[in-house]
Order: C-alpha cells, then sequence, then structure tokens
C-alpha cells in the first residue's frame, strides 16, 4: 500500500514507524534514558565479574553463581532495552501520548526472571512458580493494551492488569514470608528475604502510580512532563533490577542455605542397622 511504501502505517490512530526511523527524543529524554543504560551496564559488568570469581567448587558457591547469573541476565537486558530507547526506537506517537512500547516487552522478559530470584530464595514451590510467572506475564501483557490509548479501553485493560498484579504479589509475598518466619531459617536470611520482597513490592507499586498519572492528564503532554515520565520510570527500573541486584548479591554467602519451604536445614543424621544376612551356614 501507498503508506507502507512510505515506511509507516497507522493503527486505530496510533503511528508506528516500520521504516527503523528514530522518533525525535528531547535532549533531557535521551540523556535521562543514557544514563540509565550506563548504570546498568556497569552494574552487569560488576555481576559478571563476581560471577567469574566466585568459587563453584562446593555446592554454596554452585547455588550463589546461579543468583548471579539471573541477576547479571536482568541487567544486561535492561541495558539491551534502553540502549535502543535512548536513541528514539520503540515508541509510538498519538495526539496526547507518546507509549514507549518497548519498555513493556522490556518488562515481559526481565520481570520473570525477578520473580524467579525470589521464588528460588525462598523455595517456592515448582507449580506456585510456575503460577507466578503466568499471573506476572499476563500482567504486563493486559498493561501494554492499556497503555495504548488508541485500543480505546485503557481503563478496563488497567483494571485486569491491576487484578494479575495483585495475584503476583500475592503469590510472592505468601511463598517468602511463609519461609522467612519458618523457625529453622536464620534471622540473616529472614532479614535480607523480607529486604528484598519489600523492596520488590514497594518499587513495583510505583509502575501503576505513574501510569495513573499520565493517563489521567496529571502529567501533560509536554517536553518537561515527558522527561519526568521517562526519569521516574528509569529511576523505579533501577531500583527493581541494578538495587536489587546489588543487595541480593553483597549477600550471597547466605543464600546457599535457602531450601524449600518445609525442609528443614539442619537434616538430622540418620544411621541404619546392618541387615541380618542368613545363609546356609547360619546367620552372618
Amino acid at each position: 500500500c501507498r503508506q507502507c511504501e512510505h515506511g509507516s502505517r497507522r493503527l486505530s490512530g496510533l503511528a508506528i514507524d516500520t521504516a527503523g526511523a528514530m522518533f525525535a527524543l528531547t535532549t533531557c529524554e535521551k540523556a535521562t534514558s543514557w544514563v540509565v543504560f550506563a548504570i546498568f551496564v556497569i552494574s552487569s559488568l560488576i555481576f559478571m565479574f563476581r560471577n567469574s570469581a566466585a568459587d563453584s567448587s562446593y555446592e554454596g558457591g554452585a547455588k550463589s553463581q546461579r543468583y548471579r547469573l539471573v541477576t547479571a541476565s536482568i541487567t544486561i537486558i535492561a541495558a539491551t532495552f534502553y540502549f535502543f530507547m535512548a536513541q528514539g526506537y520503540g515508541v509510538a506517537t498519538s495526539v496526547n501520548h507518546e507509549f514507549w512500547w518497548l519498555r513493556y516487552l522490556d518488562w515481559l522478559i526481565t520481570t520473570p526472571l525477578l520473580l524467579l530470584d525470589l521464588a528460588l530464595i525462598a523455595g517456592i514451590d515448582v507449580w506456585d512458580t510456575f503460577a507466578l510467572l503466568v499471573a506476572d506475564v499476563l500482567m504486563i501483557t493486559v498493561g501494554f493494551v492499556a497503555g495504548n490509548p488508541d485500543y480505546g479501553h485503557t481503563w478496563e485493560c488497567f483494571a485486569v492488569s491491576m487484578a494479575f498484579f495483585l495475584l503476583t504479589l500475592y503469590i510472592i509475598g505468601e511463598g517468602m514470608l511463609e519461609h522467612a518466619d519458618d523457625p529453622n531459617t536464620s534471622e540473616e536470611k529472614e532479614r535480607l528475604m523480607k529486604t528484598l520482597l519489600w523492596l520488590t513490592v514497594l518499587i513495583w507499586c510505583t509502575y501503576p502510580l505513574y501510569f495513573v498519572l499520565e493517563y489521567s492528564g496529571v502529567i501533560k503532554h509536554n517536553p518537561a512532563h515527558r522527561c519526568l515520565l521517562v526519569l521516574l520510570y528509569g529511576l523505579s527500573d533501577v531500583l527493581a533490577k541494578a538495587v536489587f541486584g546489588f543487595i541480593l548479591l553483597l549477600n550471597d554467602d547466605i543464600l546457599h542455605v535457602a531450601m524449600p519451604t518445609g525442609v528443614t536445614e539442619n537434616i538430622p543424621m540418620v544411621t541404619y542397622n546392618q541387615p541380618t544376612v542368613y545363609s546356609s551356614q547360619g546367620v552372618q
């Protein structure tokens, strides 16, 4: 079609570039995105260095490497997406909004990894972990539809996304608090688990708040407010991913004792009596 030949198309009033042209970001939006990108790159290098320097010759070291690998993957993925967003890719425009759809793709990949970190620490059941990740993916997917104002179902989809959001927090909160309050859990591990849990809950609650501020019209569609949104989302991303990772890995010396709920950390030694063997010559 003629529009496709010119490298763009319009879906329900939303202009989406298909020729690879970059959206013209303001200087503030670019600078903020590049700063967040740099933070994620530096964090990734530190996490990778710690992972390569870890001693995997014993069980605790091997388990710590798993957390480092997942955590480094989160910041590497985030850095990749911010690299493109800082150049104006992944941004669609309508009359009243900039829709940063690439941001949702970032969350679709990184938030399950964050939850996987927490689930591994708490030793949450496999099927509960599966339900947790499904709820998270549905939350982001429906949120993506809500974020496109030209679909005409912003607040309906936002409500559905919030339902999955609350379900996600309930599953991870119940699993981590159950293990943290277990009598066999050390005080250090309990403190670490609760710190990571409440950091995640509080920071994640900022995202729907930003959404409401933007789509209710409190934050206007002008250069200053556009930059404010990029700054707010970038700050929450750094806290939820990089700061989360540093807290997790700076305390990884106690992570290897995390065990599934219901399994005690101090497993008693069990001895068995030698069975009696009968032969044709008598009892042995």
